[in-house]
């Protein structure tokens, strides 16, 4: 019996109990350093990393981005691929953190080869990435963190 995929299907997901997720400290702390954001674009209340910031109650995608320096990191949910086009449809700066599907359809249509767009692959510590919960406290440093490859996404559209 043969099995049909959706193409859209073929995105990364991730489980319920990692719905809200803190960005490793270490990534935020270089991305903050290099980059003077002025809006988290996907944040819940509790994880906000910039002041200004939205959240799926706040309707993120609807929001107007213009303008902005944006910091994008839309939990691994399925709807990746509408955040970076939003971004794409957008002047501003926007940075992302992703995990490195690079067969995806947005990667291949909005990131690769294009002159405004910088790719930066992230290495993997011996335990993985860990993330930081949404109420503030870390993980445990000694356990197995997030071992997928991730990538960081810096979209300039002036």
């Amino acid at each position: 019996m043969k099995q049909t995929v959706q193409k859209n299907t073929l995105s990364f997901s991730c489980s319920k109990s990692m719905k809200w997720l803190r960005t490793p400290k270490d990534i935020w702390k270089d991305l903050s350093e290099e980059f003077d954001f002025t809006c988290d674009m996907c944040a819940s209340d509790q994880n906000h990393l910039v002041d200004k910031y939205y959240t799926i109650e706040t309707d993120d995608l609807k929001q107007d981005w213009n303008g902005e320096v944006g910091y994008v990191h839309p939990m691994f949910d399925g709807k990746i691929g509408k955040f970076v086009e939003k971004a794409a449809n957008s002047k501003g700066t926007f940075v992302f953190l992703l995990p490195a599907s690079t067969h995806t359809r947005y990667f291949h249509k909005f990131f690769y080869k294009k002159d405004n767009v910088e790719i930066r692959f992230l290495e993997k510590g011996k335990k993985g990435f860990h993330f930081g919960h949404d109420d503030g406290t870390e993980p445990d440093e000694n356990e197995i963190g997030y071992i997928k490859p991730l990538m960081i996404c810096i979209m300039k559209n002036d």
